[in-house]
């Protein structure tokens, strides 16, 4: 789902590790092939909700009837604005230097896919394959666009060797037969199967200070010359540190004012009404673990409940400041973020986040947070037109 959305309510905690959870085509089909049984176990418990806490009687603090949202509070009672227009700020600027431009020339543009020779021992191969037991396709025997390590030892004997001087492009059968010991599958076990395997292409890499225009062409890249390779790398890099800067200088101006800004007191129905849009949503996580949120914390987070309770406090307090000092700012320059405004864009992002409607997506996310992410943004344009940012250049570290 909605990597943007669930940062808009978590600026910190556990998400970054277990968002990650979805993998490419096939990954399920290594697992039938090679994995363990423990593996398999967390595998098969993904997307099953055992125990999980039900969210959907919980009443949301935006449908009480005292709820006041933030776009109706009378903030100036809250917050005393910073001076941000006398606010001056510094921020890093990565450097460009010829050691940067080559490793990022190594990394990223010299990868490409090797369509004129044969598979070898030690390549990397984008294959397509199909396992069938008497002509039917056994369950996680398929995958598509699987990187495969000829020589790893990561499927059952025989499918890599099979690969060993095959063309890309080319498909061929391969008769093996599963180990008598196979556990991962015990129907499996000792069965004779035909893998159709299709070799996509052999990953290639070059590194630049050695790569010949023969290399280029080998690799199926656009470039001709070594110099056509720098001027690329060059201009990725530098655009990568003028992004990075951006980044860096609208955090340390949103830093800086909030922690500038003086808070008389911070709604604490607010505050819980952040809890529970991140809770709802961790639940939503904790179950495709097939655990409850109590569970999720203790054994993935690696806290006690009452920590993970006081931390949530204590941050999610931290955002309804930077909220509400954000729409002081707002007030002030005279911004206006209309609910049509709202309404508008949830429409245009649904699809995106994997939503029916945009309101089911701003039910999900929670109104004054997915209003929020619309004030920061528009709050945050003017404060760079007006706050003075100082540039630093980053310096590499002595050795």
């Amino acid at each position: 789902m909605k990597k943007k959305l669930a940062l808009m309510v978590i600026t910190g905690v556990m998400i970054a590790g277990v968002c990650a959870c979805g993998g490419k085509s096939g990954e399920g089909a290594q697992e039938t092939i090679q994995t363990s049984e423990a593996e398999e176990k967390t595998t098969d418990a993904a997307g099953e909700e055992p125990g999980h806490e039900d969210t959907t009687e919980v009443e949301r603090v935006g449908e009480r009837e005292d709820y006041v949202g933030l776009q109706d509070l009378a903030v100036d009672e809250y917050i005393t604005l910073a001076d941000y227009r006398n606010m001056e700020v510094r921020a890093i600027r990565p450097a460009v230097d010829d050691e940067t431009v080559t490793a990022y020339i190594d990394s990223e543009l010299l990868v490409g896919s090797i369509m004129d020779r044969a598979v070898e021992k030690g390549d990397v191969a984008d294959i397509d394959f199909v396992g069938r037991r008497d002509g039917v396709a056994f369950e996680g025997g398929t995958a598509t666009g699987f990187k495969l390590t000829i020589g790893s030892g990561g499927f059952i004997p025989g499918f890599e060797d099979g690969l060993v001087g095959v063309m890309p492009g080319e498909t061929v059968d391969l008769n093996l037969t599963f180990p008598e010991t196979y556990k991962q599958n015990p129907d499996l076990a000792g069965q004779e199967v035909v893998f159709t395997v299709t070799v996509n292409s052999i990953d290639g890499s070059a590194a630049y200070e050695t790569v010949t225009p023969e290399q280029l062409q080998q690799l199926g890249l656009s470039y001709k010359t070594k110099d056509e390779v720098w001027e690329a790398g060059k201009k990725a890099v530098e655009q990568k540190a003028e992004e990075t800067f951006e980044a860096n200088a609208k955090s340390a101006v949103v830093q800086k004012l909030v922690e500038e800004s003086g808070a008389r007191s911070i709604p604490a129905y607010l505050v819980e009404e952040e809890e529970q849009n991140y809770n709802l949503y961790m639940t939503s996580i904790a179950a495709m673990y097939g655990v409850d949120l109590d569970t999720f914390v203790t054994s993935i987070a690696g806290l006690t409940r009452e920590e993970y309770d006081s931390q949530l406090n204590d941050m999610c307090t931290e955002i309804v400041k930077q909220y509400m000092v954000m729409e002081a700012v707002a007030r002030a320059e005279k911004i206006e973020v209309t609910d049509e405004m709202i309404h508008d864009q949830a429409d245009e992002e649904a699809i995106e986040y994997g939503y029916e409607s945009g309101d089911a997506l701003i039910d999900d996310v929670g109104y004054t947070t997915y209003r929020m992410s619309i004030v920061q943004e528009k709050v945050l344009g003017r404060l760079m037109e007006i706050v003075s940012v100082e540039e630093e250049t980053q310096t590499a570290p002595e050795s």
